[in-house]
């Protein structure tokens, strides 16, 4: 499901639930209508999914009803778009590719795990450039 399909359900959500509540305090569309200042077909359209749901109608609404706005609006989970890549072992070492760009060098995150094998202590003598 796309992020503007969640935001879809959501939003036909808000009017099941705002209906829903009101019949559950035993509040006529009339009398909402007389506390909010909205006319009642415009409430009975927003209860019924005719008309969508904005901030100017549900904030009266919500304090009408004494309850709070996150009770009948929840926001849609938005999932990270991004696919995401499998990692692979070589060597002792874990590689994530990282996102690709189209005609870029792929990038890597490497994890070595140092806890796979004991790390082995290498020296040199050096040299002395005059």
């Amino acid at each position: 499901m796309s992020a503007s399909q969640r935001v879809e359900t959501e939003l036909a959500q808000i009017a099941w639930r705002l209906r829903q509540i009101r019949q559950k305090k035993g509040i006529t569309l009339t009398e909402l209508a007389t506390t909010t200042g909205i006319s009642k077909s415009t409430l009975s359209r927003l209860e019924s999914g005719q008309r969508k749901p904005s901030l100017e109608l549900l904030l009266p609404v919500v304090a009408a009803l004494a309850i709070a706005l996150d009770e009948i609006v929840t926001s849609p989970r938005i999932e990270d778009p991004r696919v995401p890549l499998k990692p692979t072992r070589s060597d002792g070492r874990i590689l994530t590719p990282l996102p690709q760009r189209p005609g870029k060098p792929q990038a890597f995150k490497i994890t070595i795990g140092a806890h796979e094998r004991d790390p082995v202590l290498r020296t040199h003598g050096g040299c002395e450039w005059i």
